[in-house]
């Protein structure tokens, strides 16, 4: 093998590494907490030794920082952003069952988002985490992640909603509909055991409509032809 082969391989072989610690540290931090998780625990879950922690990540922190951004990268394709809410809304005629497509659409990015795609599980979980104990690292995510996003469903309410008394009104609304899907996908277990299903596939049509059907009412929108 040539030396720019032997390169390549090596370089490949980082990669590998680099994305089975960044798989392996997003569920282990998702399912025990950043202060949970040690390096060494890390290492022998991604079947590596410490220092190969070290050199792609500087420790733990490095790692924890690196999935972060991870999870911001795909934000917008989770989260419709401000800006194309606003078009939809612009392009929407002002009837109540217009407003409601523009939710529909919404709605069924999140869902795609967050219960469809199953390579961002532990992210939402890690979200979900930081929100109830954050670390030094949240006053990023919060800029980063948190602030497009919740402005984005603001702006869906005070777009659609039958009634948006003030700006209040709006950010609470907002936190609620992003809460009914993050709460179905932490439920994942307990819902399917209870409906006899092995997982969420094959079901996310059904879940969607009922979704759907419940924001509306919620934005005090018709509840019939959930699209």
């Amino acid at each position: 093998m040539t030396s720019a082969g032997r390169k390549s391989r090596k370089r490949a072989q980082g990669e590998e590494t680099r994305a089975t610690l960044l798989q392996t540290g997003a569920e282990l931090f998702a399912r025990n907490g950043y202060n949970g998780v040690s390096m060494r625990t890390l290492a022998a879950e991604a079947g590596v030794n410490l220092a190969t922690v070290s050199y792609h990540f500087g420790g733990k922190a490095g790692l924890y920082g690196a999935i972060i951004q991870e999870i911001t990268k795909v934000r917008d394709e989770i989260f419709p952003p401000t800006e194309a809410v606003k078009a939809r809304l612009a392009e929407a005629g002002d009837t109540p069952e217009e407003r409601a497509g523009v939710v529909d659409w919404f709605m069924s990015a999140l869902i795609d988002g967050l219960l469809v795609r199953t390579d961002y599980l532990w992210g939402v979980v890690i979200i979900s985490r930081e929100l109830v104990h954050p670390t030094e690292i949240f006053s990023k995510m919060e800029t980063g992640f948190f602030k497009p996003n919740l402005e984005s469903l603001s702006a869906l309410v005070r777009g659609t909603a039958a009634h948006c008394r003030d700006e209040t009104d709006a950010v609470i609304t907002g936190h609620l509909i992003i809460s009914v899907v993050i709460k179905l996908l932490e439920s994942h277990a307990l819902i399917c055991k209870r409906l006899g299903w092995d997982s969420y596939e094959g079901h996310h049509k059904t879940i969607e409509a009922i979704v759907k059907t419940r924001i509306r009412g919620l934005l005090g929108l018709p509840m019939e032809n959930a699209q």
